[in-house]
């Protein structure tokens, strides 16, 4: 009986300390407005941790990164920025969370300020984070309360694993799962290249929609770990 218990507490705790590596890596960016590539990192230090995107070409330079904790296998947001170079493409905006007054304000392109009704809730970044975390648990279908960053609003995002797809990075070849997002209230289609060799790192995403179309894919890995 105690080593049944011993067993339950024991799993638990791994299914609760969920360690994702830090990494940095060479990503292309492509929409229908730009193409550029840029150096990714997850970065870890104490209990704070962040995931950025920086790139930049001779046109233009874009910064994207979200700041966060994780409780119990949960993203906590923290602070998510966006900077985009040349100014009068007019982009910037920084989203805060004050856990103390229940309120998540944004300022700068899209100004609003909403509660947050003691519900967690990822932004656009950092909901990838979540994601490794539920695929590291074995989870094949899951939702992600997600913030739209236009208006703060939430919405549920759906995901499901669909199958599986081989992945090849200069002269390695990886196994990717292919996971597809649904969004209810949207005509698009996200799919997700994930490896699970590492830890679920994204090895591709592609975004399409009648208004736009983009896809994030990885090009080398700096380091890992």
């Amino acid at each position: 009986m105690n080593y049944k218990i011993l067993f339950i507490c024991t799993l638990i705790y791994e299914i609760n300390a969920v360690e994702l590596p830090s990494y940095e890596a060479k990503y292309s960016y492509e929409s229908d407005e730009i193409s550029i590539e840029g150096i990714r990192e997850f970065s870890k230090n104490s209990s704070d941790m962040s995931l950025g995107f920086k790139a930049r070409n001779f046109l233009a330079s874009m910064s994207f990164e979200s700041k966060f904790t994780i409780e119990d296998s949960q993203v906590i947001s923290q602070n998510y920025t966006i900077s985009v170079r040349p100014k009068f493409i007019n982009r910037d905006q920084e989203i805060a969370f004050d856990y103390a007054d229940q309120t998540v304000r944004s300022v700068g392109k899209d100004s609003w300020q909403k509660s947050l009704d003691n519900i967690p809730s990822a932004d656009p970044l950092n909901a990838q984070i979540q994601i490794r975390i539920n695929l590291l648990k074995g989870m094949k279908e899951f939702s992600i309360k997600l913030l739209e960053i236009k208006n703060g609003g939430m919405e549920d995002n759906f995901y499901k694993v669909i199958g599986s797809e081989s992945c090849s990075l200069g002269d390695d070849n990886f196994e990717c799962i292919v996971l597809k997002r649904f969004r209810e209230k949207e005509k698009r289609e996200t799919l997700y290249y994930l490896i699970p060799d590492l830890d679920y790192m994204f090895f591709k995403i592609i975004d399409s929609g009648p208004e736009s179309n983009q896809k994030l894919e990885l090009l080398e890995i700096l380091s890992f770990g």
